[in-house]
């Protein structure tokens, strides 16, 4: 079962003590009205602000904050930097904040950060990427799909896309962000054991810099031009590539697929130059993270499939929870989502 911040323990025991002391008083002892609870306040970082995905991410964890009486600060660096992380993390931990959720962009270097917050009595939630658990002492990984059901899916598509075999290399983000390097690793043994007449070039890595990424697919489509297929695996990669194939006029030609927003990637279907894609609904991810930290800090997150707020089916285990399955997006069903 997930673990309880010891910061709320001890208000837990401390309202225990109080009420016990209550009863013994005795008759003459004066009546009090009950006290109102503390609203929480919560800090949630992305791996940078300011981008179409945690944009939706900001969107669902305000819904849930108000659903759920949370004050929510959402913020965060304006750059892939684990370093501004750590030093907002210092800031809010000097606040007193209640509860603080990240997407770590570097999951050992914020480590230090998040265990300074567990120390100081705060609930920790890590949301998107995990950091490193042992060293974080992290409470929480509000996982949006299993690493196994990202990297298969992507693969899927690719592979359906090419006809099982071809040339094709892979467009990340951060170079050390957890859940990139995870779904790289479960890409790369998907295409050994199922497909293996795929041959994949060495990964490209612009970080989070959509004009880098735009550049490097320009420049690996100049260099092979034998190229079948592109996968970018972040949602600012996706649309970086698809632009870049669509300018090299070999939209149609190259199979361009992986993991973005559907407004984001609907000019590219129109065009042609994206046939599906993959995601989630960052939306829910966001209200996830908050009202499964809220069931977290009210002692009330057990293990098992249940209901987190509005969401249904929800998996829970141990220090894990998991939205669901990746979205496979096409131009039958895009219209169904707006974020």
């Amino acid at each position: 079962m997930p673990r309880l911040p010891s910061r709320l323990v001890r208000l837990l025991i401390l309202g225990c003590l109080g009420t016990a002391a209550g009863c013994g008083a005795g008759s003459d002892a004066p009546t009090t009205e009950p006290v109102a609870s503390k609203r929480l306040v919560m800090g949630m970082m992305p791996k940078l602000v300011g981008i179409p995905y945690f944009n939706a991410c900001e969107r669902g964890a305000r819904e849930a904050a108000d659903e759920l009486g949370i004050d929510l600060v959402f913020d965060g660096p304006q750059t892939d930097s684990a370093d501004q992380q750590a030093a907002m993390i210092d800031l809010w931990i000097g606040k007193g904040f209640d509860i603080i959720a990240i997407a770590p962009n570097d999951p050992v270097r914020v480590a230090p950060a998040l265990k300074r917050a567990r120390e100081a009595g705060i609930l920790v939630v890590t949301f998107d990427a995990d950091a490193d658990e042992t060293a974080s002492g992290r409470d929480l990984f509000v996982n949006q799909a299993s690493a196994e059901s990202i990297g298969n899916s992507l693969v899927d598509v690719l592979a359906e896309g090419i006809g099982g075999k071809g040339t094709a290399v892979i467009v990340t983000g951060t170079a050390t962000a957890a859940n990139l390097n995870d779904w790289i690793a479960i890409m790369k043994r998907r295409l050994k054991e199922h497909y293996p007449e795929i041959e994949l070039l060495p990964t490209l890595v612009p970080n989070e810099d959509q004009n880098r990424a735009r550049q490097m697919t320009a420049d690996v489509l100049n260099a092979h031009p034998e190229l079948d297929g592109i996968l970018g695996i972040t949602s600012l990669a996706l649309p970086a590539v698809a632009e870049s194939v669509a300018a090299s006029g070999r939209s149609g030609e190259i199979f361009v697929t992986g993991l973005s927003l559907p407004n984001v990637v609907r000019p590219y279907l129109e065009n042609g130059t994206v046939k599906k894609f993959v995601l989630w609904n960052p939306v829910d991810l966001g209200y996830l993270t908050v009202a499964a930290a809220k069931q977290l800090a009210e002692k009330k997150l057990n293990n098992g499939v249940q209901p987190v707020g509005r969401l249904k089916d929800v998996d829970v285990s141990e220090d894990t929870v998991i939205l669901g399955p990746p979205i496979i997006f096409d131009e039958t069903n895009v219209e169904l989502y707006d974020f």
